[in-house]
């Protein structure tokens, strides 16, 4: 498997993760560099932490005022 199609299936198992089931099209290879979608994958692990951390900030604050 190409570099290209590993990181689009990198990326689908990151989408499933907060969006459920969700496939991309492997046309989307031929549109997209290997540098974009390492940005993309970028992206959502940087939403994947920013939702944890949020998760946890919440969970700090509701442990205080109990």
């Amino acid at each position: 498997m190409d570099e290209k199609a590993e990181k689009l299936k990198e990326i689908e198992a990151l989408l499933k993760v907060y969006d459920g089931e969700m496939e991309i099209a492997p046309y989307v290879l031929e549109y997209l560099t290997l540098e974009e979608l390492e940005s993309i994958e970028v992206q959502l692990l940087r939403k994947q932490s920013n939702v944890i951390e949020e998760n946890s900030n919440w969970l700090q604050q509701f442990k205080k005022e109990t």
